[in-house]
C-alpha cells in the first residue's frame, strides 16, 4: 500500500513537472464557469398577479370558515355556560343528559373544524398547484436564458448564506406577471 502511495506521488510529481515545463499555458485550459441563483418561491407567489387573486380567494373562503365555526363555538360556550349555571337545580339523569349533549356538541365542533382544514388545504392546492407549475417554467426559461448552471429555493434547510445579489425573486415575478398578462389577453381575444 505505501508503495503503492509513493508511486502514484512520483507519478503525480512527474506529470506537474511536465505540465510547467512543457510550455503548457494552464491559464489556456478551459474552465467551466458556475453561476448560481437563489430564488424566493413564497415572495415570488406573494407578490405576482395570479398569487395574490389566489390569495384574495383563500383569504375569503377562510374568513367564510372562520365565521361559521366562530358562530358554532359561540353556541357552544353558551350551552356550557347554561348547564353550568342550571346543573345544580337538575336531577342527575337530566344533568347527565345535558353534559352528554355538551360533549357530542364538542366533538361535532371539532370534526368540523377539522374539515375546514381539510377544506382550505385542498382550495390551496387546487389554486397554487397551476401556480407553481407556471413558475417553474418560468424560472427553467430564466435560467437558460441567462446561463444559470443552478437555481436553488432561498428557504431550502441547510443554505445559511445566500448574496442578495443572487436572488433573482423580482426578476421572476416580472417575467411571470407579463406571462399572465399576455394569456389573459390572448383569452381575451
Amino acid at each position: 500500500m505505501k508503495d503503492c502511495l509513493n508511486s502514484l506521488l512520483v507519478f503525480s510529481s512527474i506529470l506537474l513537472a511536465t505540465v510547467f515545463c512543457s510550455g503548457v499555458d494552464v491559464s489556456a485550459i478551459e474552465t467551466t464557469q458556475v453561476k448560481i441563483a437563489v430564488i424566493d418561491m413564497q415572495k415570488v407567489v406573494r407578490n405576482s398577479v395570479a398569487g395574490r387573486k389566489v390569495m384574495e380567494r383563500l383569504n375569503k373562503k377562510f374568513e367564510s370558515l372562520q365565521k361559521k365555526l366562530q358562530t358554532k363555538q359561540d353556541e357552544i360556550k353558551a350551552f356550557k355556560e347554561d348547564l353550568e349555571r342550571k346543573a345544580p337545580m337538575m336531577n342527575e339523569d337530566a344533568r347527565i343528559e345535558k353534559e352528554r349533549e355538551y360533549k357530542k356538541k364538542l366533538r361535532d365542533f371539532k370534526e368540523q373544524s377539522d374539515d375546514a382544514r381539510f377544506e382550505m388545504r385542498q382550495e390551496e392546492s387546487e389554486g397554487m398547484d397551476p401556480i407553481l407549475k407556471e413558475l417553474q417554467k418560468v424560472v427553467g426559461h430564466i435560467g437558460e436564458k441567462d446561463g444559470y448552471t443552478l437555481i436553488l429555493e432561498k428557504n431550502t434547510p441547510g443554505i445559511y448564506y445566500i448574496n442578495p445579489r443572487v436572488d433573482i425573486s423580482d426578476q421572476v415575478i416580472r417575467v411571470y406577471n407579463k406571462e399572465v398578462k399576455s394569456k389573459g389577453k390572448k383569452n381575451k381575444k
